[in-house]
Order: structure tokens, then sequence, then C-alpha cells
């Protein structure tokens, strides 16, 4: 864990419209998507979940909340936890996607780097293929509320645009590990993986 601490925002408000059901609820490896998701972050100061009221296996202690308006996508969720997290959020805060379920592997590896390296506004993950992730990132909090703010209004703005601006160091990781649950071949696909070690 980082020495000064962090928050989280798990983004868990998207509408699984390729997979058909509600995936968060789905289970990889025993446990559904949200909670392991919110297991990721086990050291969080606080832990913000936005996405629909209601959801199961969201921890006690974590505060939910919705973006305005639902469904607006990555960048008015990131503002909405933010939001919540207030004047008194840690100087940083991590942000995932609810739908990649190795999340909790990449976790360390972007806080022992951002501690390394001050001057940065955030870490993102990137992918073997060169894909920045900025839903498996940490960030300076006062950095990405700058960010969000200049953006706004939030609503189906993308993830990249806001980040776009801020200096991000990126380090490679695991394919396997930044793989998302989109479609049920994903899901079987992950499933396997996990089963077998």
């Amino acid at each position: 864990m980082s020495a000064s601490g962090y928050d989280a925002i798990v983004l868990a408000g998207g509408r699984s419209s390729r997979m058909g059901v509600d995936k968060l609820g789905l289970e990889v490896g025993g446990a559904t998507l949200l909670a392991r998701a919110c297991a990721a972050v086990p050291d969080a100061r606080r832990l913000v979940v936005v996405g629909p009221p209601g959801q199961a296996d969201v921890p006690s202690g974590a505060v939910c909340v919705q973006e305005d308006p639902p469904f607006a996508g990555p960048a008015a969720a990131m503002g909405a936890g933010l939001a919540v997290l207030g004047a008194e959020a840690c100087a940083q805060v991590i942000v995932l996607a609810a739908d990649v379920p190795r999340a909790r592997e990449a976790v360390p590896a972007l806080l022992t780097t951002l501690d390394a390296h001050p001057d940065a506004d955030g870490i993102l993950a990137r992918s073997s293929d060169g894909h920045r992730q900025p839903l498996v990132a940490v960030y300076r909090s006062d950095a990405l509320r700058a960010a969000l703010s200049a953006n706004e209004p939030l609503a189906n703005r993308s993830a990249m645009r806001i980040i776009a601006e801020l200096r991000l160091i990126e380090i490679g990781m695991s394919d396997d590990v930044l793989a998302d649950v989109d479609t049920p071949s994903d899901l079987r696909r992950l499933n396997e993986e996990i089963d077998h070690g």
C-alpha cells in the first residue's frame, strides 16, 4: 500500500449491453465481478461505488452513488465519485472498472509507481498492444479533479478525453490481468483461466 494512503472509486454503472444481463452480478472464480472489484482495493481509506442503487456485494462502509444522468459514462462516474470524496479525499485515488476481475493484481504496482514518481499526475496500466487503461489507474486527486472540471459537462465524455492533458506514466501489465468481461465468451474464458490457476 502507498505510504500516504488512498481512496478508491469503482465504476459499476455500465449497461452490460453485450452481456444481456447485469454482468456485475456474474461470478468469476466464485465471486461476483463487483465483489472482486471492491476486494481489489482492500486498503482504501474510503471506497465509492458508482452505479445503480441497490447493487449486491457492495462492502459495508462503502458509499454508493450514481452518476447524473445515469449511464452517462466513465467521466461522469469519476466526477460523481470524486464529489463524494470531497475536500477530504486522499492525495491519490485508485479508479477501477468493475468488470476487470484481476484488477487486484494491478493495484500494488500502480501505487508503488506513483510513489516513485512524485511529479506524475497518475499511473495507467497498459496492455501488450499499447492500449492505455484509464480505468485501471491511480491519479493524484487534485489533478483528476481539475481535469474533470476543465471538461464539464461530463456526460458522455470519454475517460481518455479527461486524462489527455495529465502528466501520466504508463506501466505494462499482463493482458490476462487487464482482461475485462463484456461478453459470455469473456466470462467463460476468465473462469477457465482462474480455475486452472
